[in-house]
Parts: structure tokens; C-alpha cells; sequence
């Protein structure tokens, strides 16, 4: 009997799971946390059927589900205080390298040369947390690891440096 109810909950699940996935999607606008939400309703549903808990509305308890996760999910990240996603600054970061780019040959050289000049003169620490950032592209929680530092030190460190390197890579060009 229980396997009659938990093969009908699953149809009834992935009939319903394209719209259990956008309303999580819209939420969390992760899709990875978000299938991570999705598979974790499943997971809860499924123990629901096996201990035969009537579910009058299956479709509404998920949402249910979802939105407590969702909620859970928002309180773990809450602590993180992510100023930017980091797609995005490597998105904007393509960017200004494009305009670098774009600029004539002879100007995009000497840019560059100011800003190698001005790297150069960054302490070790400081040279070691753009090599991981942006070189090596390790992603912002395992540079944190690799620097003993807490996410949210290594994000204002790196913000910090990207002002202190476009200060000087200005202020090199002006003298130029």
C-alpha cells in the first residue's frame, strides 16, 4: 500500500515540480540552491508518505516545504553579507579589460605597464589575494580558506585593492 501512495506522490511531484521549480528559482535566484531546495522537498515528502501522513493538498504542502527552506537557506546566507556575486564582478571585470582592450595599442601598453608597476608594489598578502582571485579564478570562500581570512574580510580586502590599484594605475597615467 505504501508503495501504491509513494508511486502516486512521485507522479504527482514531478507533474508539479516545473512550477515547484519557479517559484523556488524565484526566490533564491540560484539554480543550484534552488535544485538543492527542490531535491530536499522530495526527500521530505517522501518520508511523509512512508510514515502515511495524509496530505489533502500535495502540491501546497511542497510550496510549503520549499518556502521554509528557502527561508532556512536565507538565514545561512544572511551571515555572509555578500556584497557581489562573483560572476558578476568577473562579468564587470571582462568588461573593463574589453575597454582597456578597445583603447589604442600604445595606450592599453602603457595601462598595462602601470598596473603591473602598481601590483608590483602591493605587499606579499596583497599580491598573493589577487593571484588567487583573479589569475587562478579560485572561487571567494576557498581563497578566505587559503588565506585564514573570513569571507567577508577577503570581499572588503579585494574591494579595497581595486580602488588602490585604479588610484594608482591614475595616478601613474597622469604622470605619463
Amino acid at each position: 500500500m505504501q508503495t501504491d501512495a509513494l508511486q502516486s506522490a512521485a507522479a504527482d511531484f514531478i507533474r508539479e515540480r516545473h512550477g515547484l521549480g519557479a517559484f523556488v528559482k524565484g526566490l533564491l535566484r540560484d539554480p543550484h540552491a534552488a535544485e538543492d531546495v527542490i531535491q530536499e522537498v522530495w526527500l521530505r515528502l517522501a518520508v511523509e508518505i512512508g510514515r502515511g501522513t495524509p496530505l489533502e493538498n500535495q502540491a501546497a504542502w511542497c510550496r510549503g516545504v520549499a518556502r521554509n527552506l528557502v527561508r532556512k537557506h536565507w538565514e545561512q546566507q544572511r551571515s555572509a553579507k555578500v556584497v557581489a556575486d562573483s560572476c558578476v564582478v568577473d562579468a564587470f571585470l571582462e568588461k573593463v579589460d574589453l575597454a582597456f582592450s578597445e583603447g589604442s595599442d600604445e595606450s592599453a601598453s602603457a595601462r598595462q605597464r602601470a598596473l603591473d608597476d602598481c601590483v608590483a608594489g602591493l605587499p606579499g598578502n596583497a599580491r598573493r589575494l589577487l593571484l588567487l582571485r583573479y589569475e587562478s579564478r579560485v572561487p571567494m570562500e576557498d581563497v578566505a580558506a587559503a588565506m585564514g581570512q573570513t569571507f567577508d574580510a577577503v570581499t572588503k580586502a579585494l574591494y579595497r585593492l581595486r580602488r588602490a590599484l585604479q588610484e594608482c594605475v591614475e595616478r601613474k597615467m597622469s604622470e605619463i
